[in-house]
């Protein structure tokens, strides 16, 4: 690999977990508004809120915890994630109901491969599965079946419903597509038809279709809101991300910001926003505004960088 291109991807693969956090740290302080309040009391949203500034919650640290898994384990098993997750848990990331559930219960002892079937009789149909995904995508975006393999472990330790996995299968596809498409014009159609081809789920291959047609009649912000979701569900979700990153192709800042100006479930929709235009634009075109509040620390912007070289450089290793 070339020295410009080995820069471009490292760059990509920081982008993508910066991107990450930085969506989550700017959604936080207002999830839940409706886009009304946003634009009344914000206009829009570009700078970081809240206090702290630049917190993130627990889609980001179970992002964390899902690179580690990948680097250090040396089989990717669920026992492995599900022991992981139960030692970083920290009611203050703002853990959902579900997912706390999840963590009592494997703290109390539950297999993982059941502490997630609890919720809605079918397991937990929501996105935290898809937001924590980029590592996966990263590190095996060249392997669509390994990829699908290990993304499907992942979710089901927390989110077993079909539509909960099928979200974080989406969310990593989009990923890996951006990043082998890296150097190259960005189609939106091309790019839609691809996911939709690789995607076997109906109720997703819908919604494709739906950010297709948002994207052909240049939907306004209620209509996007109203027709692909802004809330907790992979489904109501996961696609609106897709479509934010697509709106606004050619610009971090105004893909993960459109997607905090919409409402709704700001943190994990900017996280997975900011994971895709993470790994189109990379770290360097994340506006040095919001990565120099990022929270530092232990488990902060400096480490997050850390672990994503890491995984490119054992993804160049590896040859994947």
């Amino acid at each position: 690999m070339a020295g410009s291109d080995s820069t471009r991807w490292s760059d990509a693969f920081v982008g993508s977990l910066l991107g990450t956090a930085i969506g989550d740290a700017l959604g936080r302080p207002v999830k839940g508004w409706s886009a009304s309040r946003i634009a009344r009391e914000h206009g829009q949203v570009r700078d970081m809120l809240g206090h702290p500034r630049g917190r993130y919650t627990e889609d980001t640290e179970m992002m964390i915890v899902l690179a580690e898994w990948l680097l250090e384990e040396p089989h990717l098993d669920g026992e492995a994630l599900a022991r992981r997750l139960r030692a970083r848990y920290d009611p203050d990331r703002d853990y959902g109901r579900t997912t706390t559930d999840v963590m009592r219960r494997l703290r109390a002892g539950e297999s993982w491969e059941t502490a997630g079937e609890h919720a809605f009789a079918r397991g937990s149909f929501g996105n935290g599965a898809a937001a924590r995904i980029a590592p996966c995508a990263l590190r095996l975006h060249r392997e669509a079946d390994e990829l699908a393999r290990v993304v499907e472990i992942s979710a089901l330790v927390t989110h077993s419903h079909p539509l909960g996995v099928g979200g974080a299968l989406l969310q990593a596809r989009q990923i890996a597509l951006v990043l082998e498409s890296t150097g190259e014009p960005l189609d939106p159609s091309s790019f839609i038809v691809d996911l939709r081809s690789a995607t076997t789920s109906i109720e997703f291959r819908n919604k494709l279709r739906t950010v297709e047609e948002c994207l052909d009649r240049r939907a306004p912000r209620h209509v996007v809101r109203d027709r692909l979701g802004v809330n907790a569900t992979a489904l109501g979700s996961v696609p609106t991300a897709l479509f934010c990153f697509l709106s606004q192709p050619e610009s971090f800042e105004e893909a993960v910001g459109y997607a905090i100006d919409l409402g709704g479930e700001t943190d994990s929709i900017g996280a997975m926003t900011g994971a895709i235009a993470g790994a189109r634009h990379g770290a360097s075109a994340i506006p040095a505004r919001w990565k120099s509040v990022l929270e530092r620390g232990a488990r902060g912007a400096t480490y997050i960088e850390e672990i994503a070289t890491r995984l490119y450089e054992r993804t160049l290793v590896q040859g994947a």
